[in-house]
């Protein structure tokens, strides 16, 4: 790709936490625009591992990612990735969100560790070895010693012969990728993890049926059994840092790819945007406001929304981050 057809990118993010705790904002925002790397986390289980969470997991990802740039690209740090046939967008993606996983839960296991500890219950074996699992104590120790976030991470490459970009996707839990372009409607890139992919998957619903339910405004659009889906809307099946049984420790990390090219934009955004507002006002917003903006006017949005009589109304931490590819 030529230098003078090379597109140009424009990163707008905001983030605002929750109007019930401003000092402390369990989204943390992540932004690599030189090398191309862009993230959403949002802490799950409140103060005591949110924030944890999805702070470690955005410094790990960063840090994790400028190494394998710089191993690869050493020479050419001043552009993106470029990608060739032993490289692949997904795989890399994986063992980026792998890295955070790893980290997360090596730091659910030392909180868990120091909370048994201080309750007097920590055994002589358990002190001598520190991939021991809390266990026994009860749901609250669980949600008060291991952090855990969402995650919603793309990642901008070259490749040669491409007009624009490879935007690489990754995800895990309900923190979602949005992509707009000119001529065609706003596309979702993730598919939560969370209650209605579970009512899709043992056919209570099928998937037009959880798009209505997941947009509806008013509380008579639904039936009473679609009120309680919608009710049970922010319920998620997995995160970074989220532990199984400890035999069976399982995390899916879903990836996708598609091309970026000039007029596209890409929105990152926790679920306090998009539970605040519908896809079709998400869509108005990418479409009409600038690219420097844009990121703060779906987060003022959503906040306004959040203070309406509505059924979507939900107050929370509010992020967004979006990218502008364009010539």
């Amino acid at each position: 790709m030529a230098a003078d057809k090379i597109a140009l990118l424009t990163i707008a993010r905001n983030t605002q936490a929750h109007e019930g705790h401003p000092e402390r904002n369990e989204d943390t925002l992540l932004v690599d625009r030189q090398r191309g790397l862009a993230a959403v986390f949002d802490g799950v289980g409140g103060s005591r591992g949110g924030e944890v969470a999805s702070r470690l997991g955005a410094r790990v990802i960063r840090r994790a990612w400028k190494r394998f740039f710089q191993q690869r690209q050493p020479e050419d740090s001043s552009q993106l990735l470029m990608l060739n046939d032993d490289l692949s967008i997904e795989s890399i993606l994986c063992d980026l969100l792998q890295e955070a996983q790893d980290a997360i839960n090596a730091e659910g296991e030392r909180r868990a560790k120091r909370a048994k500890k201080a309750r007097g219950t920590l055994t002589k074996e358990e002190t001598g070895n520190s991939e021991t699992k809390a266990e026994g104590e009860g749901q609250k120790e669980k949600k008060d010693s291991y952090p855990e976030t969402t995650v919603a991470v793309v990642l901008l490459c070259r490749q040669a012969g491409v007009d624009g970009y490879i935007l690489g996707v990754a995800h895990v839990g309900d923190s979602r990728v949005y992509l707009l372009r000119a001529g065609q409607p706003l596309q979702r890139l993730t598919r939560d993890d969370g209650y209605f992919t579970l009512r899709i998957e043992d056919h209570t619903i099928n998937e037009e049926d959880a798009l209505r339910i997941d947009q509806a405004t008013e509380a008579d659009q639904l039936t009473d059994t679609e009120r309680e889906i919608f009710n049970k809307r922010n319920g998620i099946t997995q995160s970074l840092g989220h532990r199984t049984h400890k035999k069976n420790p399982t995390l899916t990390i879903h990836t996708a790819r598609t091309n970026v090219v000039p007029g596209d934009r890409i929105l990152l955004c926790s679920d306090g945007v998009h539970d605040n507002l519908m896809d079709s006002e998400i869509e108005a917003i990418l479409r009409q406001e600038a690219r420097t903006t844009v990121a703060r006017h779906l987060v003022q949005n959503a906040i306004k929304r959040s203070h309406e009589e509505c059924l979507r109304a939900k107050r929370d931490d509010m992020s967004a981050i979006v990218i502008t590819c364009y010539h």
